[in-house]
């Protein structure tokens, strides 16, 4: 070996050794001095290598629905395989000249007289490979085969190709032959050609004869003779073959693998490697950067030659078609892959989309492509008979394959043989598969269906299409709309635009004006489906709409627009002859245009009218004017008889000469232009000026058409599958990778269909349960009553589930989607490519901080300069004002931006350089100023992510989880500590980073009460039954055995930052005095059945202000707080805004997502449950639900050895499980989850009256124990782990004391007394102040809703005390507003107004100061209620006046129900409005489907019964019906809370209204009314015993049904007592009075001022005073008499009820 080669195997590989890789020794070493085309002629012998099994291992990991399955996973079963097979041809001196995808050609160049010997030492090679690679299992099952051919005899070399690319092939009798031997072979035998028997050594091959063939099969060679000496074979192979540059070195496997550095060679090798490949060798990235599964368009063309044509013919021939196909793909990046001998013809692979080389339509192209190329080469090559070409499209394998020294670039895959057989079943044409005709979106003239023929190899290919070319003949008048509208369901989500629609119908009649409607959105938004149905709803009496769909050729057509449209609005575009054309026109034109100008019709509507002599003396542009004024003489015509409305999806697409005709029509002719186009920043082509003029300065409304609401997609999903719902997991999928797209829901919907992941289920007909866990969020169901089948009314109904080893979130995008992102991805250059695969790891939205972290070696000056252009670009946008806010505008009310002004600025191109340079300092300025950026398009995201291999992803993701575990806690306003209270702690590991190497146990140690623990034993004994545990198990429930098989040590980590630490403010020990008096014994109050005053429990009034002392002392330390706030905010700097919500987006979301990514599910469970928690911290129950589905999810997707999630997090899940059916109304469910959390918790609750007796002494026990020991109580080491149950037992039991204060039974109230003492009891072990605080304010709490007078004033008054003590400062300042919040809230629930209302001012106050917005939002509704009952209109509106510019500034949509319920309540009970019934009406219909207000049920239910009372009161009975209908569901599902009760009240109102309706028209529904009323309000009773503040609604809602009864007695009792009750609640005695007045002692007629009023109600103005609203105290509205006979007897209803 040289000196240079032997220095090269120290070395790496160099640059030019890696092109050599690419290409044979017969290049790398071959003569460059020829021009091409030349030819070059030797001898030599061919080894053809076929492996059968490559295409189907390709679409078992193509058609894989797992990420896990991706390209990684083939390029190293393919090149583990192969790799060996090539190693085996080196080591035996062959030379790898090709892979032809998954088969391989190797010649061994020799001298004619010694091609005996080679022959055999082939045959040796191909024994050795069947021996050893003949068969080979996968990893999925599949078996990989070998088949080989070999032959012998004359070669030629041919190379074409130009300066810029070149080709070589290999033709000749020994290559057509060894081709043949390969298709006579089956897997696992060796055939031998014709030629290469007659050349052999014959006596040392055993052989076997095949019929009728000359070739033979080989067996064995014969090693026993005595003439076959193997050594002496090998030494004599290695010097007949000393020419071919084989290495001596056995540590070298190929010589030009360790070539010194050599320009000159590398520029000509250069020349024979894709662009692509090259690129990357540039860059220096490894093999495995080439390989992916990726959406491509193969074109296979095919020249078979005559029979006469000789060599010098043949490399002519492929020269010029070579120079051809390379100018026509060039332009629109297609490649050659291949050049090849293929069944005594040459062909030519070529493939649309590698990387960096993805076009948006690249199917269109090559189909173009393909169709010139057919004309070319059967029109312009010598010698070619027959040209055939075979096009597909869809998902294959594009990568390296073959060995670390020799390997090529290929595509292998069921599409690339599907496009090489219809090439050769369909000869002499240009056909496609069904894929590429859909995606090419040419319209189906251009195509027409052959005959399906049988292809070897090929199951079910699908619809074959000829290719018939893109004419203008082939188009004429053929442009119709594609999207098919549906009469079978409706269109979901676009109500608001076909409103738009139809508004300007109606304003067009009345005005008609020229108008253009304008309808923009992304691709797939659903713009053409809209359009459909436009088209559909405009075809109205005396209107004429014309639709058409454009698409990109017709922009180079002159005049297509307008000449399709006129002949659409004509009526000649079906007419298949001139004649049938010509008759029609001329009863369209005759008496509008003169008939000497008829003929000016003939150009463009392709007919025949007589030439006059007036036309033909006009010049082009005269006669082109001419045409144009005839045109507009038809249309206007016409639009005197007719509303003409032209509808044109696609109009980005609209010919320059078209825009100049529409723009003189439309002045002339009042016209309805319905458009649909791209956004303007994806035009690729300018707009000419006309259109960019028509669209900035007509009269237009533009309509952005937004992303679908969540609940619309899932409604979409279950129209698109027929069913009636789907599963949950199914949901939240849709929901997450649709992005609200329709058309990306259908596409991963058929992605999942087709790889049979879904199933189906018969609805069973049991009645359905309100405690189901998947019935929280109910889905509105698919099916209408116009959608049910007509045929069979019985069918049965369907709901569709997730088989159970599908892993969704583990699922690859479908090709389609995949092809659209990539066109976008491959424009973009490296650096922009490289920032925006990174930032896919993180997220749709992503921190730039973090994205710089992952960044291989940028600075931040380099990425900010790549995020700017990306910016520019709309690849990303910057989220100036937080990500939250964002997310939220995502979802909005409306699903549309809307103008309806000409206010549309078309994007021009900006040629002034220093306008472009001051454009990227501008975004650059932006982006460094900016910490949170996003995807502008999720689905490019999506596509960038799926572009990394496994490997790479798991350490980018782990790099990730790393960066962000650091802030994955509370922000620091709100303490800083897990959002599950000492979570970490709690699970193994979470103490240290993810990156790190070794896990560390800490023991627990209890420290138990040893009273409690003697009083605990002397129970048990007594009850004979568990009902309390000591914990003493607490390092078995924290951690659980781990099974050895998944044990992971992780190494050589750094000790995580202890987030629990911080929360030192949070961990104080008790402070205040210890109480004295204990409690002895449960008081309870009698819960009566009946009328009046039995329903409540007794309260004494004056007792309600006993601790008036301590609450004005309270006061008075909350006014120095508020008075010191806001003197020096800069001397506190723990007062901020609570940024919980970021932390959760960015922090703790993303982080469940990256340790899923890198399978630590520990961790992963651990994150989904602080997702929940948080999310529930945030009053989002509905993604508190969608994180706890995930978490389940998980758990089941795990297999039994990996299932190592401790029971402390199982009761974590139940609990959340729990307070999120609580908060959804569903009592029983959460009961059932917080007992179940308990019972993992080691912490029993008992299930009889019995056993909660003897638990109550315990915890009285305990509880006197904790006051007597406050001041020394200390926790052992290891507390942490300690609190981490104490905590989680705290929030189950006071989810639980709650849920049995819904319950009246005498039971339930003793079950609520002892789960709120244990909640006592569990704070104040834990020692902490804020725990101990909270928890006396909710047994305060439990003791008013139950009756206990004594007991709630007097831990009321402790809790005040002890909040007393608390510091202004950081999360003790936080505790002070919750207390003051809570202590407001209790007050306006008992009645207490004006205290109330001096709470809720100052708790407002602080929430300002310390900027809690959430908090804040909660203490102002409050605030305005206690105002409003109160009757102080003028602070209410204040009130509201502060809360909407709060929500405007935070976008908090249960912030906004809560502020348009204020407002309804001002139009119904004050008599003014802060905002119209249209604005409140607009946003309950817009936002009925919203997931975060379908989780607040009181608050809908306050919305919906407001409406009803609106419309009932209006006599609007049918507007009634929804609303009412509505509430009532609602009212199942509501706790008792302050707005559930005066929901539940309004509904009352609603129902009373409704009687007295039937009692005057439909006396036959009143007996079952007046008994669902009595229930009703009974049950309103009851509920209203947590907030009495409504009990005077209730009983004058008592006192209006008896009155419509005829009991006028009990009325007035019922009047009285309401009266009598109404303490501070103004508001209902002003209203009692006026009703007392009309009913008993009116003595004459009152006119009802607000029914006179409605809508129109005075407008509260900011500066207006009570006084100045003291006129509106007479709009209140009069709750009138029925007129009919009381005395009469109501007849029965035995039909059922319709309301």
């Amino acid at each position: 070996m040289s000196p240079p080669d032997a220095q090269n195997t120290k070395n790496e590989i160099s640059t030019l050794g890696k092109v050599a890789a690419h290409v044979p020794d017969l290049i790398v070493y071959g003569d460059f001095s020829q021009e091409v085309p030349f030819i070059e002629t030797f001898d030599g012998v061919l080894l053809f290598i076929d492996i059968s099994g490559f295409t189907a291992l390709t679409e078992k990991y193509g058609t894989s629905t797992n990420l896990e399955s991706g390209a990684d996973q083939v390029t190293q079963t393919l090149n583990r395989y192969v790799g060996d097979i090539v190693e085996e041809v080196l080591v035996f001196g062959g030379d790898i000249l090709n892979f032809a995808g998954d088969a391989l050609l190797a010649l061994w160049r020799v001298n004619r007289r010694y091609i005996n010997d080679i022959i055999t030492l082939a045959l040796k090679c191909s024994l050795k490979i069947q021996q050893d690679y003949g068969v080979r299992d996968t990893e999925v099952g599949l078996e990989l085969r070998v088949k080989i051919g070999v032959s012998a005899g004359h070669i030629s070399k041919v190379v074409v190709g130009d300066h810029r690319h070149q080709y070589f092939l290999v033709i000749g009798r020994a290559v057509d032959e060894v081709r043949l031997a390969q298709n006579l072979a089956k897997a696992g035998e060796i055939i031998l050609s014709p030629n290469g028997w007659e050349l052999c050594q014959r006596k040392i091959i055993e052989i076997r004869r095949i019929p009728n063939e000359r070739a033979v099969k080989v067996k064995y060679l014969k090693s026993d003779l005595q003439e076959f000496d193997e050594e002496l074979l090998y030494s004599r192979c290695t010097l007949y073959l000393a020419d071919n540059h084989i290495s001596e070195n056995e540590a070298i496997l190929r010589k030009a693998s360790v070539l010194p550095p050599n320009a000159e060679l590398e520029r000509r090798l250069r020349k024979f490697v894709m662009r692509n490949v090259l690129k990357k060798i540039d860059d220096d990235q490894p093999l495995e950067y080439l390989s992916e599964l990726r959406p491509v368009t193969i074109v296979f063309v095919n020249l078979q030659f005559d029979e006469s044509a000789n060599t010098l013919h043949l490399s002519k021939a492929v020269q010029d078609a070579s120079i051809y196909i390379t100018e026509m793909l060039h332009p629109l990046r297609g490649k050659i892959n291949k050049i090849f001998m293929f069944d005594k013809g040459c062909t030519f692979l070529c493939v649309f989309g590698l990387p960096g080389d993805k076009q948006a339509d690249e199917s269109a192209h090559a189909l173009d492509c393909a169709h010139k190329i057919y004309n070319f080469c059967s029109s312009s090559l010598m010698k070619v008979r027959v040209v055939s070409i075979g096009v597909t499209s869809g998902s294959v394998f594009c990568g390296v394959v073959g060995h670390r020294v020799r390997h090529e670039y290929t595509v292998i895959g069921r599409k690339v043989n599907l496009a090489a057989r219809i090439m050769v079943y369909y000869p002499g044409m240009v056909t496609c598969d069904a894929v590429t005709y859909a995606e090419s979106k040419l319209p189906p003239y251009f195509f027409q269906e052959v005959p399906l023929a049988q292809m070897k190899g090929i199951l079910n290919p699908g619809t074959i299409y000829k290719f018939l070319g893109v004419t203008e003949k082939t188009m004429m008048f053929k442009a119709y709309l594609t999207k098919e509208r549906s009469d079978i369901y409706p269109l979901l989500g676009r109500k608001r635009e076909i409103e738009i629609f139809e508004d300007l119908v109606e304003k067009f009649k009345a005005s008609p004006q020229s108008h253009i409607l304008m309808y923009e959105g992304h691709l797939g938004s659903g713009k053409s489906q809209l359009l459909s149905e436009i088209a559909y709803l405009g075809q109205a009496a005396n209107q004429k709409v014309v639709a058409m769909e454009l698409t990109k050729i017709n922009l180079a057509q002159n005049f297509f627009t307008i000449r399709t449209l006129m002949a659409m609005f004509l009526g000649i575009d079906t007419c298949k002859s001139f004649d049938a054309r010509q008759h029609i026109l001329l009863t369209k034109v005759r008496g509008t245009v003169a008939e000497t100008h008829y003929c000016l019709l003939n150009n463009l509507f392709y007919v025949k009218f007589l030439a006059s002599e007036i036309v033909s003396n006009m010049d082009v542009q005269k006669r082109n004017a001419e045409l144009e004024t005839v045109l507009v003489q038809i249309l206007r015509k016409s639009a005197e008889k007719e509303i003409i409305i032209f509808v044109i999806d696609d109009a980005q697409f609209i010919d320059s000469t078209s825009w100049d005709f529409l723009d003189k029509l439309m002045v002339h002719v009042p016209i309805l232009l319905v458009l649909s186009l791209s956004p303007f920043d994806q035009i690729k082509h300018p707009l000419c000026s006309t259109a960019s003029r028509i669209l900035g300065t007509m009269a237009s409304t533009y309509v952005r058409l937004k992303v679908l609401t969540p609940a619309v997609i899932v409604q979409k999903a279950c129209q698109d599958l027929g069913v009636v719902t789907i599963a949950r997991e199914l949901e939240t999928f849709l929901i997450q990778r649709s992005h609200g797209n329709p058309f990306f829901c259908e596409e991963l919907l058929h992605n999942l269909h087709i790889n049979n992941a879904l199933q189906y289920h018969i609805v069973e007909q049991d009645a359905e349960s309100e405690d189901e866990w998947d019935s929280l969020f109910t889905t509105a169901l698919l099916k209408t009553q116009n959608s049910k089948s007509f045929e069979n009314k019985e069918s049965e109904e369907y709901i569709c589930t997730v088989k159970q080893n599908v892993k969704l979130y583990n699922v690859m995008l479908p090709p389609m989607l995949k092809g659209i992102a990539l066109a976008q991805l491959d424009n973009m250059t490296p650096s922009e490519q490289m920032v925006v695969k990174c930032a896919a790891i993180i997220g749709v939205s992503f921190n730039t901080d973090l994205l710089l972290h992952i960044l291989p070696e940028w600075t931040k000056m380099k990425m900010n300069q790549t995020l700017a252009a990306l910016v520019e670009s709309h690849i990303f946008e910057c989220f100036t004002e937080g990500k939250v806010q964002h997310t939220n505008r995502k979802w909005d009310a409306f699903s549309l931006d809307f103008s309806s002004s000409a206010f549309i600025t078309v994007a021009k191109a900006v040629s002034d350089l220093g306008q472009i340079i001051a454009t990227r300092i501008k975004h650059e300025e932006a982006v460094m100023q900016c910490k949170v950026m996003g995807f502008c398009t999720p689905l490019l995201k999506e596509t960038a992510y799926e572009l990394w291999l496994k490997s790479q992803k798991k350490a980018l993701h782990l790099r990730c989880a790393s960066y962000l575990e650091c802030d994955a806690h509370q922000c620091k306003y709100c303490g800083e500590g897990d959002f599950i209270a000492f979570h970490r702690y709690a699970v193994e590991g979470m103490l240290w980073k993810i990156d790190s190497e070794e896990l560390r146990n800490e023991p627990v140690k209890d420290n138990v009460s040893e009273a409690a623990s003697e009083i605990v034993s002397t129970t048990l004994r007594a009850v004979g039954s568990e009902v309390f545990n000591d914990m003493k198990n607490t390092d078995e429930l924290l951690n659980p055995r781990v099974p050895e098989a998944f044990t992971r040590s992780i190494k050589g980590m750094e000790s995580f930052v202890s987030i629990g630490n911080k929360r030192s403010s949070w961990m104080r020990a008790s402070t205040v005095s210890t109480v004295t008096a204990i409690l002895k014994k449960i008081e309870t109050s009698k819960v009566r059945q009946g009328t009046a005053d039995h329903d409540r429990p007794s309260i004494n009034v004056t007792d309600i202000f006993r601790t008036e002392y301590t609450e004005k002392a309270f006061l008075t330390r909350l006014d120095e707080i508020i008075e010191i706030l806001e003197s020096d905010k800069n001397n506190f700097n723990n007062i901020g805004s609570c940024y919980c919500e970021e932390i959760v987006e960015f922090v703790i979301v993303p982080l469940s997502h990256h340790c899923m990514a890198v399978e630590n599910y520990v961790r992963a469970f651990y994150y989904l449950l602080e997702c929940a928690a948080a999310y529930l911290h945030l009053s989002n129950n509905y993604m508190a639900f969608t994180y706890l589905n995930t978490a389940e999810c998980l758990l089941k997707s795990l297999e039994p050895t990996q299932k190592i999630i401790s029971q402390f997090e199982m009761s974590v899940l139940y609990c959340l499980k729990g307070e999120v059916s609580y908060n959804m109304g569903q009592i029983h469910l959460a009961k059932r989850m917080e007992k179940k959390a308990l019972d993992l918790l080691k912490k029993s609750f008992p299930l009889t009256i019995i056993g909660a007796f003897f638990m109550s002494m315990v915890e009285f026990s305990k509880h006197i124990t904790h006051q007597k020991k406050q001041n020394s109580l200390q926790m052992a080491n290891g507390k942490e782990k300690r609190l981490a149950l104490l905590y989680q037992q705290g929030r189950c039991l006071s989810v639980l004391w709650q849920a049995f204060s819904l319950d009246p039974a005498t039971k339930s109230k003793k079950f609520c007394h002892l789960a709120a003492l244990m909640t006592v009891n569990c704070a104040e072990e834990s020692q902490d102040e804020a725990q101990i605080i909270s928890s006396y304010m909710e047994f305060s709490l439990c003791c008013q809703l139950i009756g206990c007078q004594q007991e709630w004033m007097k831990y009321e008054e402790m809790a005040i005390q002890r909040s007393s003590h608390l510091g202004i400062v950081g999360g003790e300042l936080f505790i002070i507003a919750k207390v003051v919040a809570s202590l407001a809230y209790m007050k306006l629930c008992l009645g207490s107004l004006l205290l109330a209302s001096k709470l809720g001012f100052r708790a407002h106050e602080i929430c300002e100061q310390i900027r809690k917005s959430k908090l804040n939002c909660s203490v102002l509704f409050d605030l305005f209620n206690s105002f409003f009952l109160r009757s102080s209109l003028s602070e209410s509106a204040q009130v509201l006046n502060w809360l909407e510019k709060l929500l405007f500034r935070d976008d908090n949509i249960i912030g906004k129900a809560c502020f348009v319920s204020g407002c309804l309540d001002l139009m119904l009970y004050a008599g003014f409005q802060f905002k119209p019934i249209a604005y409140c009406l607009d946003f309950v219909t817009t936002n009925a489907a919203n997931c975060v207000l379908m989780s607040q049920n009181g608050i809908m239910l306050n919305l919906y019964s407001s409406l009803a009372i609106w419309f009932a009161r209006l006599n609007l009975w049918n507007d009634f019906k929804e609303p009412f209908e509505q509430a009532r569901r609602l009212v199942r599902r509501t706790s008792t809370s302050l707005t559930a009760n005066y929901g539940f009240c309004k509904l009352l109102e609603c129902e009373a209204l409704w009687l007295q309706k039937c009692i005057e028209d439909r006396p036959e529904k009143v007996r079952e009314l007046r008994y669902r009323m009595t229930k009703n309000l009974e049950q309103a009773m009851v509920q209203c015993s947590t907030s009495p503040v409504y009990y005077p609604r209730v009983y004058h809602l008592k006192a209006y049904v008896q009155l419509m009864l005829g009991n006028d007695e009990e009325s007035q009792i019922f009047l009285a007592t309401a009266i009598q009750n109404c303490f501070e609640n103004y508001l209902e005695k002003n209203w009692l009075t006026i009703s007392q007045e009309w009913w008993f002692t009116g003595k004459i007629a009152m006119e009802d001022e607000w029914l006179k009023m409605a809508p129109d109600f005075p407008v509260w103005e900011v500066g207006m005073t009570n006084d100045n609203l003291k006129i509106c105290e007479k709009y209140r509205y009069l709750l009138k008499m029925p007129e009919l006979d009381i005395n009469q007897s109501f007849p029965i209803d035995k039909s059922e009820d319709q309301m």
